[in-house]
């Protein structure tokens, strides 16, 4: 669930000044009062774990005056825009799925036809075929639940990229009989290769998807990722210094307040509408740093 006034928030903080010695030159913020306008309210934090992956969300909690200007100032977005950030929350939460259900041990599969391929229609249709012939073969080996994430993609009006399936699946059944079963092409496996960034990389690869057609599907046991939501955990003070200095201190501040993880990366943006930052962080688990996957 995304923050209420997330999408008002799109301008980002930018630097203008250039990297000398270790410190940032004055002048990098663009036309922001961020001295001003950071700090004099609260701020809510929002964490989701997603296995190894932990994503913070540090936002403003709005009085009545300000929420009420927030909400008129969103029925002014465009459609455009709205449907933008909607496609950015639906890989943001894949990316947490992945996270939260696969890893290193578990396998990316494409799935191609040979000779002419079907339409997306029966592509669908082959796809449900061959996850419950998958299904049966696990059974029968003793193997855990099937789990998987697909999207179907490529065009069948013989002009642009063949019809071909992604997707992510838990290991176990090895390549040669994936391609027996598929029957209708080639099966090629890869084991997933997490990174800092864990497999967002793969989540975003696999989400290049027509208009118009749902952009992925999953089976119903995959875990969801643990939010919680916290007022205390980022005070003004704390988010007031990120937003002054966050090249520097973003860091810093966040390893301190997690110490089980690794900072990776924080986006920093305002709003032209209200004031306030909204922070989103994403941390990786340090090795040792608690249970290596929570499916474990």
């Amino acid at each position: 669930m995304a923050w209420e006034f997330e999408d008002l928030f799109d301008i980002a903080a930018e630097r203008s000044g250039s990297l000398m010695d270790g410190e940032w030159q004055d002048g990098y913020w663009r036309d922001i009062p961020t001295e001003i306008r950071v700090g004099r309210m609260g701020y809510r934090t929002r964490t989701v774990k997603a296995g190894p992956r932990l994503e913070v969300e540090i936002f403003p909690i709005f009085g009545r005056e300000n929420a009420g200007k927030a909400r008129a100032a969103k029925h002014n977005l465009t459609p455009e825009k709205v449907q933008r950030n909607n496609e950015e929350r639906s890989k943001r939460k894949l990316i947490q799925l992945i996270d939260a259900n696969f890893d290193e041990r578990d396998i990316h599969l494409t799935l191609t036809y040979l000779g002419t391929p079907p339409k997306y229609e029966q592509a669908q249709t082959d796809v449900k075929n061959f996850l419950r012939a998958v299904k049966r073969k696990r059974e029968r080996q003793g193997l855990e639940p099937l789990k998987y994430i697909y999207t179907i993609e490529g065009n069948d009006d013989g002009t642009r990229e063949r019809i071909h399936v992604h997707m992510v699946m838990n290991g176990g059944v090895d390549r040669e009989e994936l391609e027996t079963i598929w029957g209708r092409g080639y099966a090629n496996a890869d084991h997933l290769q997490p990174n800092e960034n864990g497999l967002e990389a793969l989540a975003r690869y696999i989400t290049k998807q027509q208009k118009n057609r749902r952009k992925w599907a999953r089976s119903r046991n995959l875990k969801k990722p643990k939010q919680r939501t916290s007022d205390t955990k980022v005070s003004n003070a704390r988010v007031k210094r990120l937003a002054l200095d966050f090249p520097n201190s973003a860091k810093e501040i966040m390893e301190k307040l997690y110490p089980e993880y690794t900072h990776v990366k924080t986006v920093m943006r305002y709003s032209d509408v209200v004031d306030g930052a909204y922070i989103r962080c994403v941390m990786r688990r340090k090795p040792g740093g608690g249970k290596r996957n929570d499916r474990d």
